[in-house]
């Protein structure tokens, strides 16, 4: 997965307008898997676990992970795992922009080749 420094990588390149990279970034976080979805998954936590979390949620501004750090359902070290499950998960914006026909898969990896380069220098 690329992170979204790629999307502007592409406007600044002329390939996108701000518009295309910030509808793909929408529907990345949109095909993100929750937190506590993974939790269940990789049976760190139970679905009543998942619950009383997302609960508590309801009345604080903290994150999930927060949460079930203070409950004492899960220590620091087990929602970095979850966390990075998640970004493991989650398509890349590349994908998306050409799943959404924002960009062709040709010019997508001659893109991508570029971007690459100029962050490896």
């Amino acid at each position: 997965m690329v992170n979204n420094r790629f999307g502007k990588f592409l406007v600044n390149n002329g390939v996108l307008d701000e518009k295309a990279v910030y509808d793909a970034m929408n529907m990345q976080m949109k095909k993100k898997v929750p937190i506590g979805q993974i939790a269940v998954k990789e049976r760190v936590l139970t679905i009543n676990q998942v619950f009383n979390i997302l609960n508590k949620q309801a009345d604080t501004p903290k994150l999930f992970g927060e949460i079930a750090i203070d409950m004492g359902y899960l220590v620091k070290d087990g929602v970095e795992k979850l966390l990075a499950f998640q970004r493991e998960d989650m398509p890349g914006i590349e994908e998306i922009l050409v799943m959404m026909k924002k960009i062709d898969k040709k010019t997508c990896t001659d893109m991508l080749e570029k971007y690459q380069k100029s962050t490896s220098q």
